[in-house]
């Protein structure tokens, strides 16, 4: 079954010319749906069958110095879009404007993908961490239609640490996402490499991947996207 591997490019590479040669080494034929997310000064340059942004502004237009809104994004061809990433809610996002951003990708026709897990501790236990995934989700999806949004549930632990939540545990947490609140599809992000994604892509429940380094290595994304 085909699943969905969203490669969060962050704040790589330096220039646009790297940003197209790395885009070009990423196999356009794949058993899985791939999608990258380049910076977004990148975005109108690059060429890939699927985009993704790797952030956006709740408003369509206005005096907002700095901001990209999801019109602007639809205009590059984006077809995802995430919210609410760990690094966004460090720098202080707050549920409520996860909740406004996934609004307006919604209007302007782009699919957000939502993702949880700040704020969770490597020895909390599952009741622990659903906690957690509670407060944010039932705020995020406030007004929402939960099967219009693809949620990604990603450890903050986990998350360039080169630790990893296991693939059993994950499911745990993709079956409350998609029990409690209806999400359609859930993926699994933290430290996701070719040495461990068969393990997640195995999960009945978890719908696909959010890898962040192992996307800016063609050789390593291109294993992943096929395992």
């Amino acid at each position: 079954m085909k699943k969905l591997v969203i490669g969060n490019w962050k704040l790589h590479p330096a220039t646009l010319a790297a940003a197209k040669k790395l885009a070009a080494a990423i196999s356009r034929k794949s058993k899985h749906v791939a999608v990258i997310c380049p910076p977004p000064a990148f975005l109108a340059g690059v060429v890939f069958p699927r985009l993704g942004a790797q952030d956006c502004f709740w408003e369509p237009a206005g005096a907002f110095t700095g901001q990209v809104s999801p019109v602007q994004l639809k205009s590059l061809r984006v077809k995802y879009c995430l919210v609410g990433h760990s690094e966004k809610r460090k720098l202080g996002e707050t549920d409520e404007i996860v909740n406004a951003k996934a609004r307006a990708l919604l209007a302007a026709g782009i699919t957000p993908v939502m993702c949880v897990g700040f704020g969770t501790k490597v020895e909390q236990d599952d009741l622990e961490v659903t906690d957690v995934l509670k407060t944010q989700l039932e705020l995020g999806l406030a007004g929402l239609e939960p099967a219009e949004v693809i949620v990604a549930y990603e450890p903050v632990w986990a998350i360039g640490t080169g630790k990893n939540a296991t693939p059993e545990h994950a499911e745990k947490m993709a079956i409350f996402i998609k029990h409690k609140f209806g999400v359609g599809k859930v993926l699994y992000g933290g430290s996701v490499s070719p040495y461990n994604a068969k393990g997640f892509l195995d999960q009945r429940n978890i719908d696909g991947l959010l890898p962040g380094g192992a996307s800016l290595i063609p050789k390593y994304f291109n294993q992943i996207i096929n395992l």
